[in-house]
């Protein structure tokens, strides 16, 4: 990571975290493709459902990347008696917020009507989401674990987990819904048995002694200097995501009052979109290692010259899939749905989402940036600007002045003010910071 090529570098710690991202999407992104096949209610109750299955992982994130960073730490420090508790805690902080998860069951009829369900969709929705939130019992532990095994260097067990759990359920999916006649009950159970598959084939690697880290019910602890770094690094990635969720809320909300079909097509959208983004954040995941790594070595010239390659190929990767996205859009959205209805609403909600797209490119790379060169605040702001400080409030004003239209651009509209906002910032520090920071803009 010192010396090199740069270019080689970002790929090589780029692809990984990618391939990681993707495969993950790859789970809602399946289910919303089958399940559209059953209609466009069912495709409408799995969008209002979607919230909930995108707060999920920043819960097990606030721990398993909390946790993975502390660890990692510690093994740097030499102090593995301290990791071996930090280990153990993590992970039984991860059982108890799965247990605590099964608390939405208690009322999740209120909780899917504030969340847009129609009395059509309600009982549809209502059913997915029973089954959806069981598997969290699963899915919390199994996220937590994949980033607790990353922290030892055990990278291909926690892929593996994720590509097992991801091909099962393509292969479960299909035939839950129609040899057996679930529907999408079925494509709920198929979720929870890859979910369950993905923790069965990581928590071998401690209950079975092949970590250097030790599991231990002796070690669970209950202490701030645990907790504080945990939270320290996880609590800004369950924020984003809480954003996240909230704004996808807001917007099938706002979708709502124009019917089932709108909801829907706005859900397809989502989904498409979440691909992509899966892969530009996974990019900048391997760009972070670079440049963090090379500015506790105050190597500010191999900064530079990751910066300028970083946003080259997010940026260029964002205008391809814009491009796509745009040309292709009926075809795309034609693969969930044949409904008339639906399909007109996720055309022109994919040409509104992928007009400004490739912004979120720089947007990225400029938040992982400002928090690897300290600048923790104007980092976070910016991570949950984009779909949540500046999108709420224009989805708001939009949707009231210009209806569904302003739906479908409320997400243009707050790539462009987060992108004015990271330039404001960027201009700032490059004027007011030492040489040594400005040297790497």
């Amino acid at each position: 990571m010192k010396e090199g090529s740069v270019k080689k570098a970002l790929a090589v710690l780029g692809l990984p975290t990618i391939i990681g991202l993707m495969v993950t999407g790859l789970y809602n992104f399946v289910d919303s493709f089958f399940v559209a096949q059953l209609g466009t209610l069912p495709m409408s109750a799995i969008s209002i459902v979607y919230p909930l299955v995108t707060l999920v992982p920043g819960i097990a994130l606030l721990f398993g990347n909390g946790g993975a960073a502390f660890i990692s730490e510690l093994l740097g420090a030499g102090e593995k008696e301290k990791a071996d508790i930090v280990l153990s805690s993590t992970l039984f902080y991860c059982f108890l917020a799965s247990v605590a998860s099964l608390g939405l069951l208690f009322f999740l009829n209120p909780l899917l009507k504030l969340m847009g369900a129609s009395p059509a969709v309600l009982p549809i929705a209502s059913d997915y989401a029973f089954i959806i939130i069981l598997s969290f019992l699963f899915q919390i532990p199994s996220i937590c674990l994949m980033n607790l095994v990353r922290a030892e260097g055990a990278v291909m067990l926690s892929t593996a987990s994720q590509l097992g759990g991801s091909i099962l359920n393509i292969i479960l999916d299909p035939i839950f819904i129609w040899p057996l006649g679930m529907g999408v009950r079925g494509a709920a159970i198929a979720t929870g048995i890859s979910q369950f598959v993905s923790f069965t084939i990581l928590i071998p690697f401690y209950l079975l002694k092949k970590s250097y880290l030790n599991l231990s019910l002796k070690n669970i602890r209950f202490e701030w200097w645990i907790i504080r770094p945990i939270w320290k690094v996880g609590f800004p990635i369950f924020t984003i995501n809480l954003f996240q969720s909230l704004s996808i809320s807001a917007m099938n909300v706002a979708a709502a009052a124009y019917g089932d079909f709108a909801v829907a097509g706005i859900g397809i959208v989502n989904r498409l979109i979440g691909i992509s983004t899966f892969a530009i954040t996974g990019f900048s995941r391997g760009y972070q290692t670079l440049t963090a790594f090379n500015y506790g070595a105050k190597n500010f010239h191999r900064i530079r010259l990751a910066n300028k390659t970083a946003y080259e190929w997010a940026v260029l990767f964002g205008v391809l899939v814009s491009a796509l996205q745009i040309f292709f859009a009926k075809n795309l959205v034609g693969l969930f749905s044949t409904d008339s209805q639906v399909v007109a609403v996720g055309m022109q909600a994919l040409f509104a989402n992928s007009l400004l797209f490739f912004l979120y490119g720089f947007e990225a790379i400029a938040t992982v940036y400002l928090l690897c060169i300290r600048h923790e605040t104007a980092g976070f702001v910016l991570s949950i600007g984009r779909q949540g400080l500046f999108f709420l409030p224009i989805l708001f004003a939009a949707s009231r002045f210009f209806g569904l239209t302003g739906i479908y651009y409320s997400q243009a509209a707050a790539d462009l003010v987060t992108t004015a906002a990271a330039l404001i910032i960027l201009h700032k520090i490059r004027h007011t910071e030492q040489n040594t920071v400005r040297a790497a803009l």
